[in-house]
């Protein structure tokens, strides 16, 4: 005989996927490929702070409701929170990446998975200040058109002493405050920044290719995906990168296993930078 928690589970798990089912036809987000437990939690997380009982309850205002939608995207974004949140990453980046990037007549970057932009922008910084903005045309994408209209505003809360020193340990060569304007509590990034960046909204899930890159960076945006659509995603990536092109992962991430690791090396002492050597 099940009990009541048991029962409880199985319903759980029955709104669970009418949910993520309502989700992917009505607005073609398909979720239900992503990891269970980790999507759980991030669910759950939502219900809080939403103020609702169910995930009956979230099913029926996100499909009426695109707003309601992206608030939910935002919830399941793993965005970083702050301009050069990992300034270890942008030290790597800045020491060994770019002085390849300076020998080619002209550079793709695609940031995948750029959520509101905030590593974007730390990127189109650096990338300034090494002088390579004029030759660089730098794409950013997510699949919530919710979080790229916030990431094109370039309006970001307002850095701290701690976002500042974070710009000094990846390698800024200025102040982090020369590249945006104070409004309040929030910046306003310059509008060079802001003006050579192309957002457009891109599924890595159900989208192909757009272009061929020399660098992608794809930093802590696959851990919620099974190993099916990780292999998957890995397999777009691999197509969306030049030969001799870099690959960006974050902390936590991989290439081990993927069905194209062998196609890559990892650069010494740097983390999750990856070099495409066939």
């Amino acid at each position: 005989m099940t009990g009541p928690g048991a029962r409880g589970a199985e319903l759980e798990a029955l709104e669970v996927d009418l949910l993520l089912e309502g989700v992917a036809r009505q607005w073609g987000f398909d979720l239900r490929s992503r990891s269970r437990p980790q999507l759980l939690r991030r669910l759950r997380h939502h219900l809080r702070e939403e103020r609702l009982d169910s995930f009956s309850a979230l099913q029926a205002r996100v499909l009426h409701d695109a707003e309601a939608l992206d608030a939910l995207l935002r919830t399941l974004s793993c965005t970083p929170p702050a301009l050069f949140a990992e300034a270890a990453f942008f030290r790597d980046f800045r020491t060994r990446v770019v002085p390849v990037l300076r020998t080619w007549p002209s550079v793709r970057v695609w940031h995948a998975g750029c959520g509101t932009g905030e590593d974007t922008y730390a990127l189109a910084i650096l990338l300034h200040e090494e002088g390579l903005w004029g030759k660089c045309r730098l794409y950013a994408s997510d699949a919530s058109e919710g979080l790229l209209a916030d990431a094109r505003t370039g309006v970001l809360p307002l850095p701290t002493q701690e976002d500042a020193q974070r710009y000094l340990e990846a390698g800024g060569k200025g102040a982090l405050s020369d590249y945006y304007t104070r409004d309040g509590n929030w910046a306003l990034l310059q509008p060079r920044l802001r003006d050579g960046i192309f957002f457009t909204q891109h599924n890595l899930a159900t989208d192909g290719s757009f272009n061929e890159f020399h660098v992608i960076v794809c930093r802590d945006t696959l851990l919620t995906f099974n190993r099916a659509l990780h292999d998957h995603i890995h397999g777009r990536l691999f197509e969306s990168l030049a030969r001799f092109g870099f690959l960006c992962l974050g902390r936590k991430e991989s290439l081990a296993r993927t069905p194209h690791a062998g196609a890559y090396e990892m650069l010494d002492d740097c983390g999750r930078i990856f070099r495409r050597v066939a």
